[in-house]
């Protein structure tokens, strides 16, 4: 569209007025602006203005104007040649060459707005919109999409921004004009996608009562050849390729031993202390036998079209044996080496897909394969899936769901994903029948494009639990917008919009996975609180309120059904607080009666139950005490709620006899099909994380 000839090098600023020039080819509303290399220069375009002005200086390495002294406001047409000399001089004396200076009209002051795009090296193209001015960075109200955008997406991104909400009843003119001008940015024929442009800024955007104009740009070149357009993975495609690494019927080790320390001896013993349920054949140079399974010394021995090889090579080994793999029609590998070079160079060209490098393995029941020990491995199948780039955390999640009562499709680690893509295991969840919710651990943002792109089309839920966000990047960036970029909040944004639930500890993970398995029906946010300890349950109230949960007024039959349990000390409105002594007498716990007649109001969607062992334990003796608190769980586990779901909070003091009767009553909860937590925050965050999952898969 444009016909302004830009720069062909990347990473090259464009002055000031061949900004302003583009962006009003696009329909952008921009103040003009006038280029003059000397003082002469400029006074000239002043007088021609005939009106006050503002000059600002145009410097190699000066990108930030206002905070380096170089902009002048409100000159008068016969004082602009002797303000630029001024300002000429006293760049020169801070060591800043002047290479010239814009002029263009002042504009009549107002609310001001950033908007800005870029090509994140991760995110793709992007856009943003906020509260402007030079102070943006430390304002930090700006909200971010990826492009490209439509009207209504524009209206949402701006409505996200504290700002926005002030524009839309004071400026609402100027905030229908921005939703256009967002589009005609980062919208599918707007300047992002059509241009040489890799960032680019508009700051300030000046509110007018009728109309807006951007009175302030900058912008980077980017290379000609830069890829702009990209295609998530189909599902379906890859539910094909990946179907074997996921649910393998046959499975090669290679670099397989019988030294119990090796690498390649854990992948045999795992497989076979498991049950793998398919053929298993370990390849080795030294041994002809692996925990009595015959072993071969080559890849060239093994059957054809094997579903998946594990690689537990010397790093610099691994590319042959990979092209080798290939050859024999194997379909999958999983790369446990770490260090190794570039895995999808040496793929290239044939069928073969690569999990890894540099991860510990792969969990599913439906093949019995683990990672682990056996003893941590159920063997129960179950419906979530788990993808980790890290193995620590692949390993913590088989484990500790183990001991929650968690039950997988699948669990993998995936390492540093040389082939396979979280993007594209994405995919493959997305069309996995045993699936249906899948998590994610990832380090770095390189397939977020696709990965949220993805994500945003699929019915089945989607957790993100993401390392390695900072602002650190932002240190260099060359625009307002590429610094706040490397800020969290573009993670959260994409995230949001594309119906990805994130959690930020390993804590949050598992909570979230855990409910949702035994809330996996829960969409209303009634949330009804009940237990000992006021306290606990006024901060209850406040996490419940922060998660997107309300505590609803209980009706008038609530009401008189639970009249019956008062007590002297009792609260029996929303949030129920009820005294620990009042709660079991000789004719057993009255827990589960108050749980039912909270599940059955017509308000209530879910139930939080929580008890503080510490204070039974106060009162009575050590088991005298433990009996007391397994009536009190077994008899909220076995309440009647319908379709409510409960979470059981026992609220231990640490100890070690409190937490050993934890282990048990959890494992007695789960069987149930009752969700027990150690916090009622922690509780009460994952239950709105868990309707967030549940409206996105109804």
């Amino acid at each position: 569209m444009t016909t302004t000839e830009l720069p062909s090098a990347p990473g090259r600023r464009l002055r000031e007025d061949v900004i302003r020039d583009l962006v009003i080819q696009y329909g952008i509303p921009a103040n003009p602006v006038a280029f003059a290399d000397t003082p002469a220069a400029a006074g000239q375009v002043a007088v021609g203005l005939g009106k006050p002005v503002a000059i600002k200086l145009v410097a190699e390495g000066v990108v930030h104007k206002s905070k380096a002294g170089g902009v002048l406001l409100g000159i008068e047409p016969d004082d602009a040649e002797a303000a630029v000399k001024q300002l000429f001089a006293d760049q020169l004396a801070r060591g800043v060459v002047p290479k010239g200076v814009t002029v263009e009209p002042m504009i009549a002051p107002g609310p001001e707005v950033v908007a800005g795009a870029l090509h994140d090296p991760g995110f793709g193209p992007v856009i943003m919109v906020g509260a402007g001015g030079v102070d943006v960075e430390t304002l930090g109200d700006v909200a971010f999409a990826q492009a490209p955008i439509d009207r209504d997406g524009a209206l949402r991104l701006i409505g996200r921004t504290r700002i926005g909400s002030i524009l839309r009843r004071r400026f609402p003119a100027g905030y229908e004009q921005l939703a256009d001008l967002l589009v005609r940015i980062g919208g599918t024929d707007g300047l992002l996608l059509s241009e040489h442009i890799d960032q680019i800024d508009l700051n300030p955007i000046v509110m007018g009562a009728d109309s807006i104009v951007a009175v302030d740009a900058r912008a980077v070149t980017r290379a000609d050849d830069a890829d702009t357009h990209t295609t998530p993975p189909d599902p379906s495609t890859l539910f094909q390729q990946l179907r074997p690494a996921i649910y393998p019927t046959s499975m090669a080790v290679i670099g397989a031993s019988a030294h119990p320390d090796k690498m390649g001896h854990r992948a045999v013993r795992t497989a076979v202390d498991q049950g793998f349920t398919g053929a298993l054949y370990p390849v080795s140079r030294t041994s002809d036998s692996i925990l009595g399974l015959p072993a071969v010394s080559s890849i060239a021995e093994l059957p054809e079209n094997i579903d998946r090889a594990v690689v537990a090579l010397p790093a610099a080994a691994v590319p042959q044996a990979l092209a080798d793999l290939a050859g024999r029609g194997v379909k999958t590998a999983h790369v446990l080496t770490a260090d190794t070079t570039d895995l999808k160079e040496a793929v290239a060209g044939t069928d073969l897909r690569v999990l890894g490098p540099n991860c510990i393995g792969h969990y599913t029941p439906h093949s019995q394969l683990t990672m682990i020990g056996r003893d941590a491995s159920s063997l129960e199948k179950g419906s979530v899936a788990v993808i980790s780039q890290s193995g620590t955390y692949a390993g913590d999640v088989v484990r500790r769901g183990n001991e929650l009562g968690l039950r997988f499709s699948f669990v993998s680690s995936v390492g540093n994903c040389h082939d396979v893509s979280p993007s594209e295991l994405l995919a493959f969840c997305e069309a996995d029948p045993s699936t249906t919710v899948a998590a994610f651990y990832l380090e770095d943002d390189s397939d977020a494009r696709n990965f949220f792109s993805l994500a945003s089309r699929m019915t089945t839920p989607v957790i993100l639990f993401k390392g390695g966000r900072s602002a650190v990047g932002g240190v260099a960036a060359a625009s307002h917008t590429g610094a706040l970029a490397s800020d969290p909040q573009l993670l959260r944004d994409a995230a949001a919009d594309a119906g990805v639930v994130l959690v930020n500890s390993l804590d949050e993970l598992m909570d979230t996975l855990l409910l949702s398995q035994f809330a996996p029906e829960l969409t209303g946010s009634g949330l009804g609180l009940l237990g000992t300890g006021g306290g606990v349950a006024v901060v209850g109230a406040d996490i419940a309120y922060e998660s997107g949960l309300v505590m609803p007024v209980f009706s008038e039959a609530t009401d008189q059904a639970l009249s019956a349990f008062d007590a002297p000390g009792s609260s029996l409105h929303n949030p129920i607080d009820i005294p620990t002594w009042s709660v079991v007498d000789g004719n057993g716990s009255i827990m589960g009666k108050l749980v039912e007649a909270v599940a059955a109001d017509p308000s209530v969607d879910c139930i939080c139950a929580y008890t503080d062992m510490g204070t039974v334990y106060d009162m009575k003796h050590s088991a005298e005490a433990a009996d007391m608190v397994r009536v009190m769980a077994q008899d909220v586990s076995a309440a009647e709620c319908g379709s409510v779901p409960v979470v059981l909070v026992m609220r231990s003091s640490y100890s070690a006899e409190q937490d050993d009767l934890v282990r048990v009553l959890r494992q007695e909860a789960a069987a149930n099909g009752v969700a027990l937590i150690e916090s009622v925050d922690r509780a009460i965050a994952a239950l709105g994380r868990v309707r967030l999952l549940n409206l996105r898969r109804n």
